[in-house]
């Protein structure tokens, strides 16, 4: 019989069998500098009103900061971003100072990002080990290039090919 830290393994496994888009959150601090987390639970709840959701984790240094944020952008990030990805899915390693942003009034948008979606905040659940935040669309853009997204898949980040 296996533990419950080995089902709760067993079962991010299976999860991560799904494959999703990787996105960037991003957002203002209260001294206007501008920040970001790597998240991949972005979901298109609702076109009329147009409302998104996605999830943040209550052990995330930046969870109590996120849930009380009125502004929001989602950057949805192309293939050959990986490494911001990567680099904002670490711990203490939000600051987007080195990073090629445009400060719109809901926070930053990444440049070179497959597009961008602003968002206020709609409503905060509280659920099982994660917050899950809902964002009126206030905002968006699609970029006209044929980059590919990035994909989290089994782990990994992933190329679409």
């Amino acid at each position: 019989m296996n533990t419950q830290l080995e089902e709760s393994r067993i079962l991010r496994n299976v999860y991560g069998k799904f494959a999703t888009g990787v996105s960037v959150v991003s957002f203002l601090d209260k001294d206007k500098r501008p920040f970001g987390v790597t998240v991949n639970s972005f979901t298109s709840v609702s076109l009329d009103p147009p409302i998104a959701l996605w999830c943040v984790d209550k052990n995330s240094e930046l969870c109590e900061s996120l849930i009380n944020k009125e502004n929001y952008v989602f950057n949805f990030l192309a293939d050959d971003q990986t490494n911001l990805a990567v680099r904002l899915a670490e711990k203490n390693k939000h600051n987007l100072n080195d990073t090629n942003c445009d400060i719109q009034e809901y926070g930053p948008i990444i440049k070179n990002s497959l597009g961008w979606v602003a968002c206020s905040k709609r409503e905060v659940i509280e659920s099982g080990d994660h917050f899950i935040i809902f964002g009126n669309v206030n905002a968006f853009s699609s970029y006209n290039n044929e980059k590919k997204p990035l994909i989290f898949w089994s782990g990994n980040f992933q190329n679409l090919e």
